[in-house]
């Protein structure tokens, strides 16, 4: 395994870095608006010592099971954590969901498919515990921005219980998804439009780091872990948010057709002029929490 140092991936990091060409933004902080509940660092799985964990936030006061929001962070696979998706969490809590933030493993501490097994162990969790925290599992999507996104996504493509994605934790439930919201999130590594895999000398890309090995060193492991070649009749439905960068959405024309052959509702939106990041910030995230909302809650 390569394990590099990485430098920090949180909201005010990333804001000082894009502030130099966007000078008008701020960190995006959701009003207040409705009380909620919020419940943090649920332990969901633990792999040896390494507890994995989940934050949940709802309404407060609640009369019956909620649409759940299951929300993946992104950071290249080696950065950052759950705490990036609470601003959004809570503003989509506040509009009567569960919203789940979860944590997973990242590239210092496994491979490519771990984050994936993660995460799916997570939706699992969420069945599991539906009754404690009022989840409606008959309402669950998964969400997810960059790093966060391309799971998401790859999740929501495959769509099935059993995978090699699959683990015994609660595997008397299901981790198949209705909905995906991917943000940013790349769904074919190797594209004439990706940038993914561009190694330097001494400095090689965070997909390389994930998956351990060079595309060339591994070919059907990149591909396997691109959505646009996962997708079947099983496949979840999909709202696409895109960033004005065009390497974030390569593969996405061929996925949408993809997914639209087999009777999948797909939608799209794209912000102008926005860095990749720009779902952390204001201007652009309270569009991002009004597309979300229209596209889960005004069905």
């Amino acid at each position: 395994m390569i394990v590099m140092a990485q430098k920090p991936f949180d909201a005010q990091t990333e804001h000082t870095k894009q502030v130099k060409k966007f000078p008008f933004i701020s960190i995006y902080e959701p009003l207040d608006s409705i009380p909620l509940k919020s419940i943090l660092d649920i332990t969901y799985s633990t792999i040896g010592e390494r507890a994995l964990h989940i934050d949940i936030f709802q309404p407060a006061t609640t009369k019956g099971k909620l649409p759940v929001l299951v929300m993946v962070h992104g950071g290249g696979w080696n950065a950052g954590d759950k705490t990036l998706e609470h601003p959004i969490a809570k503003a989509m809590a506040q509009q009567g969901m569960a919203t789940v933030c979860v944590e997973y493993r990242k590239s210092q501490e496994a491979l490519y498919p771990a984050a994936i097994q993660d995460v799916k162990c997570a939706l699992r969790w969420v069945r599991h515990e539906a009754d404690k925290y009022q989840l409606d599992t008959t309402d669950i999507t998964i969400m997810g921005e960059s790093a966060g996104g391309q799971i998401a996504a790859l999740i929501g493509a495959s769509n099935k219980d059993k995978d090699e994605f699959s683990s015994e934790l609660y595997s008397e439930h299901s981790s198949k998804v209705n909905r995906v919201i991917d943000v940013d999130g790349v769904l074919c590594f190797i594209h004439p439009d990706s940038a993914e895999g561009q190694d330097k000398p001494g400095k090689p890309s965070a997909a390389t780091l994930w998956f351990g090995k060079t595309y060339r060193e591994g070919t059907a492991l990149w591909d396997s872990a691109s959505a646009l070649y996962r997708v079947n009749e099983e496949s979840a439905d999909f709202l696409f948010i895109n960033s004005s960068i065009p390497r974030f959405s390569a593969g996405q024309a061929q996925t949408i057709c993809r997914l639209r052959a087999y009777g999948k509702n797909v939608e799209e939106k794209k912000t102008i002029d926005t860095p990749h990041t720009f779902w952390l910030f204001e201007p652009w995230a309270p569009s991002v929490v009004e597309w979300i909302s229209d596209y889960l809650l005004k069905r």
